[in-house]
């Protein structure tokens, strides 16, 4: 029986669009299992002659699309590092922040009276989501500690309410579980009060909040691209404000009319007190074995008068 996804027809058609097959067994290997919906259609466009109709220029080799996957790939993991750093950060931070500004001795959120967490610790909760309410949000915050060893020590057996369930476990063991999406949430949720407290020790003032809740979406989405195997050098950060140009403006000094790929990966460099993802970044794009011409295609770093577009 012939598989319907042959790699032989993928290849043909290729070569019938004017892409010159370098080593096939490689561009099998990577059409059986990368996806060739991601593998192929995502790595082609600074290659094509004729984008509209996928036709490829005449000195574009399927090696040197390999070569951008695996940069790609490469850079995406490097990325995805640092970005689980301001991640721990951040959860880190909420957890902190809640048990120290409202005085929790034995740090236990769930032991605070509902209503007094729903509207002194709680009171940006319709930010998040219009429509989401108190004990929902309460439940996405408890959903995976029962995944953990850690948080399963302070499980009660004795009771069907999830919520009391849980109401031993101290905060900062809680925030173990949660995900960037929900410590960011959380995050928004606060009082005024705790989210400027938690931009101080990003060494932020409260006039920054905006252009920092920016830069943490930008961040979750970046996130959720490179978990997802999406393609990631031409990838368009979606949340743009001029609160997140100022930001970029104060840490950089430096004024550009749109936060770009490169631009949060300074971002995410900053955050992470990290001094390497930009020179790594820009040390293996100069190490990309593609020609020059296909590489000057590639949006990925600001250009001056006096740079070449190799580093």
């Amino acid at each position: 029986m012939q598989n319907i996804i042959n790699p032989r027809d993928i290849i043909k058609q290729l070569s019938k669009s004017g892409l010159q097959i370098g080593d096939k067994n490689v561009l099998s290997y990577h059409i059986k299992n990368f996806n060739y919906n991601t593998f192929i259609y995502g790595y082609s466009e600074p290659f094509y002659s004729n984008k509209t109709n996928r036709i490829y220029d005449h000195d574009a080799n399927s090696n040197e699309m390999i070569n951008l996957y695996k940069f790609d790939r490469d850079m995406a993991n490097h990325i995805l590092r640092y970005i689980l750093v301001i991640e721990k950060i951040i959860n880190t931070n909420v957890a902190y922040e809640v048990i120290n500004h409202f005085n929790l001795r034995d740090k236990c959120l769930l032991k605070l009276d509902p209503r007094f967490l729903e509207h002194n610790v709680l009171p940006n909760l319709q930010e998040i989501e219009p429509k989401i309410c108190y004990s929902h949000f309460i439940k996405k915050l408890i959903k995976y500690l029962p995944t953990s060893p850690v948080t399963r020590e302070y499980v009660r057996k004795n009771t069907c309410d999830e919520i009391i369930r849980w109401r031993d476990c101290p905060m900062d063991v809680m925030c173990l579980t949660w995900s960037f999406a929900t410590s960011f949430s959380f995050f928004i949720a606060l009082s005024n009060d705790a989210r400027n407290r938690i931009l101080s020790n990003f060494a932020l003032t409260p006039n920054f909040l905006t252009g920092f809740i920016a830069f943490l979406k930008n961040t979750l989405h970046l996130r959720n691209y490179i978990s997802h195997n999406n393609v990631i050098y031409n990838t368009h950060m979606p949340y743009q404000c001029p609160s997140l140009l100022s930001l970029y403006d104060f840490i950089f000094k430096k004024t550009v009319p749109q936060i770009k790929l490169m631009q949060m990966m300074e971002l995410i460099e900053f955050f992470s007190h990290s001094t390497t993802l930009v020179s790594n970044t820009k040390y293996y794009f100069g190490k990309l074995k593609i020609q020059q011409k296909f590489k000057d295609k590639i949006d990925l770093f600001e250009k001056t008068n006096n740079e070449q577009t190799t580093i």
